[in-house]
């Protein structure tokens, strides 16, 4: 089973390596590791309030809706965005939303 503690170092590298990207430049490629790293934050907030994992998005969504509502309007208005990025080139302040809102939420954990 994952612990909190992976969980939680695994959305420190995303962050590290999409702030690294953004810096750079790299949009799209910065908004997946942010969104990696959003799902890490949000599998850790499950994981340690429940005891249980995620096993998909549909799933991790639901427990957001009904657990933490503040958090699934977050994520649900990003990953309209991430699945945008798959047709279209993301722009800095798109992108840089996303980056804010990723960064509060792991100040939270």
């Amino acid at each position: 089973m994952v612990s909190p503690q992976e969980l939680k170092a695994n959305a420190k590298e995303y962050l590290e390596d999409a702030d690294y990207l953004f810096n750079k430049g790299h949009y799209n490629s910065a908004l997946n590791l942010y969104f990696k790293a959003l799902a890490a934050i949000c599998d850790y907030i499950i994981l340690r309030d429940t005891g249980k994992l995620p096993r998909n998005h549909t799933e991790r969504f639901r427990i957001l809706e009904i657990k933490y509502p503040e958090i699934y309007d977050i994520v649900d208005f990003h990953f309209n965005n991430y699945r945008k990025a798959y047709l279209m080139r993301a722009t800095k302040e798109w992108v840089e939303v996303l980056k804010n809102d990723v960064h509060g939420l792991y100040t939270k954990i």
